[in-house]
């Protein structure tokens, strides 16, 4: 499970199991009258987010309030609304906040989680499982696509996160050759490449996707260029229809293209390296360590030292004092008890 993952867990983890089933069947509803969150649509929204993510949102979290551009007749509108939930589940986290802050670039770090943690609102692992086995193709995405309730970008959201190492799935207009969704996967233990596709990006001149016809699907090994020049090689696999270009970007040659295993010296975002103990082991870490209590975020549960005091206390009821949770008595403290 990557980092990633694992901060999806746990924002994930502060909705129960009823709510998120109810959510998968009736979003707006459920936003509405269940996590009483205010939600109205507003066709005259502006498409895409300042900081590069692709939902037709805006929320004002402090006081619950989201507005949407609505979509009739088309599955991206869940996909909205699921995104703004996963802003609204990680907006009341510090310590998934703390880790965001301390990532290179926070505004993807915080667009692919959310994107991620609307994936897991709107298709579960069973029925991914349905649809997406290795090696993962870019022909699955279409087919979790036409076989669920899922948008595209949804379903290329879902099939990264089983690549299991660095890659991305994006989603490219063919008459553009605009990126208009990207899912990155970082690699398990180097984190984010340097070099990868994200959305309002182009394809680079001369790159064998802009030359792709409707109904052909193309596997080789090739290349992405970032805007300021930087390039890397990745193995991609490519789908193509009337609009748009649908691509598995893989670091690891998992189509054997190659006759020979190649092994890529890419370059990933540089993180201090150090330990931890915690869940009852030592464990190595790279990334930033919390800003209050200088101790590194624990790779397996998520928590620092500021979240691991903070579930073990609680406030009581009567004189909002702090007190073990242990020595709680529905609420009260030993002294209000």
């Amino acid at each position: 499970m990557t980092s990633v993952e694992r901060w999806v867990e746990r924002s994930l983890s502060s909705m129960s199991a009823i709510t998120r089933e109810a959510f998968a069947l009736d979003p707006l509803g459920t936003m509405r009258d269940t996590l009483d969150l205010h939600v109205s649509p507003v066709e005259e929204l502006a498409a895409g987010r300042e900081d590069g993510g692709s939902c037709d949102g805006v929320s004002y979290l402090s006081e619950r309030v989201i507005f949407y551009a609505p979509t009739y007749n088309s599955k991206r509108e869940n996909f909205t609304l699921a995104h703004e939930v996963g802003h609204w589940l990680v907006d009341q986290d510090e310590g998934i906040l703390d880790w965001i802050a301390d990532q290179d670039d926070a505004g993807l770090a915080l667009e692919t989680l959310c994107d991620r943690v609307a994936q897991r609102l709107l298709l579960p692992n069973d029925l991914i499982d349905d649809f997406v086995s290795h090696p993962i193709r870019a022909r699955q995405v279409v087919d979790l696509y036409e076989g669920s309730a899922a948008s595209r970008p949804v379903a290329a959201i879902a099939v990264a996160s089983r690549l299991g190492a660095v890659g991305a799935v994006i989603i490219i207009d063919r008459s553009s050759g605009e990126v208009t969704s990207s899912s990155i996967q970082p690699d398990t233990e180097h984190g984010w490449p340097k070099v990868y596709p994200w959305r309002g990006q182009h394809l680079p001149d001369g790159h064998f996707l802009a030359n792709m016809e409707p109904e052909q699907a193309l596997t080789r090994r090739s290349f992405w260029r970032a805007p300021w020049g930087a390039r890397e090689d990745y193995f991609i696999d490519a789908i193509a229809d009337e609009r748009r270009i649908i691509a598995v970007l893989s670091g690891n040659d998992i189509w054997h293209v190659e006759a020979m295993p190649v092994l890529i010296d890419r370059a990933y975002d540089q993180r201090l390296v150090d330990t931890v103990f915690c869940c009852g082991e030592n464990l190595a870490v790279r990334g930033f360590p919390c800003s209050k209590c200088h101790q590194h975020f624990c790779p397996k549960c998520g928590n620092c030292r500021c979240t691991r005091v903070s579930a073990s206390e609680q406030r009581c009821a009567s004189c909002n004092c702090l007190s073990p949770v242990h020595v709680m008595t529905n609420g009260l403290c030993e002294m209000c008890a």
